[in-house]
């Protein structure tokens, strides 16, 4: 039943990440005249130099890349992506087909910079979030990351849009249009880091006390994380001491600390690290192992 919940829940949350990328292109990016980046940004200078809807174009290119994605990647991946490009891109057809509002402004076109690149960071969230991603570049990376994990996949990531946000000046012929591209990119990354931030960070915490039984349940049971145990020895007391070392979501860090107080005797200290591979507990109910 859980499972069925969890899958429900993530189509909804890929239909409105679909929904939020179509508005946020079509509303936004298309009547102020510039490209964000990436295969976004492609497929909206096609549109430009073509006048074929950008959904079309978006699909002419995600559909190769996900049929050759099923072959080497996550399944899950794979499927989640592809939702999300079909709702995405028919969507942008309909709005086009019912002409449907569009936001056209000479005296505010910078509010169609920082409302569309606030609507792409959280769509990009949303799907990272849930296991997928919005196609494009992204997809390539993947496959990329499968075949070559120790690759700077994040670096190759940042020319390729930025290259394309250069050649958006050959369609423009607009250096307004670059710079109001860039400044979109920045503000993207700015609302994906600020929403992934409280769901995909974790915190390492070491625990110094003199009997770490005490932790066990509440690190075990009630955080439902692991645990490494190590001796230590106190350098100005010389007093032998155990110190627990465990990483757990960020949002916890407020019941640790409620939990730390029963043991005025312990020293915790945590810090935020930067990535966790492997068996970790992400979402509340997700099984324990």
């Amino acid at each position: 039943m859980k499972k069925v919940v969890r899958t429900v829940t993530d189509i909804l949350l890929i239909v409105i990440a679909a929904f939020l990328s179509a508005v946020a292109l079509y509303t936004f990016v298309n009547p102020a005249n510039f490209a964000p980046s990436g295969v976004d940004g492609i497929s909206m200078m096609v549109q430009k130099l073509t006048e074929i809807n950008m959904g079309y174009v978006s699909l002419a290119i995600n559909v190769p890349l996900l049929i050759i994605a099923w072959f080497f990647i996550s399944r899950r991946y794979v499927i989640y992506t592809s939702l999300f490009t079909v709702v995405s891109s028919v969507a942008m057809i309909v709005m086009e087909k019912i002409n449907m509002y569009e936001y056209v402004t000479d005296n505010h076109v910078w509010i169609a910079v920082f409302a569309s690149g606030i609507m792409l960071g959280v769509r990009t969230a949303i799907m990272i979030r849930i296991g997928g991603s919005t196609g494009g570049v992204d997809i390539i990376a993947c496959i990329v990351q499968k075949k070559k994990p120790y690759m700077n996949i994040e670096t190759l990531i940042s020319i390729f849009c930025y290259v394309t946000i250069g050649i958006s000046f050959f369609v423009y012929r607009n250096i307004e249009s670059v710079i109001m591209s860039v400044i979109q990119t920045l503000i993207f990354n700015l609302a994906m880091n600020s929403v992934l931030k409280t769901t995909r960070n974790a915190v390492e915490v070491r625990i110094i006390t003199s009997d770490p039984e005490q932790f066990k349940d509440d690190i075990l049971l009630n955080l439902k994380h692991g645990a490494t145990l190590m001796d230590c020895k106190g350098m100005f007391t010389g007093e032998e001491k155990s110190m627990i070392v465990t990483i757990i979501n960020i949002n916890q860090m407020d019941e640790l600390i409620k939990l730390s107080r029963k043991y005025p005797n312990s020293f915790v200290y945590f810090s935020e690290v930067n990535g966790v591979w492997g068996n970790f507990r992400w979402r509340k109910h997700d099984a324990v192992k």
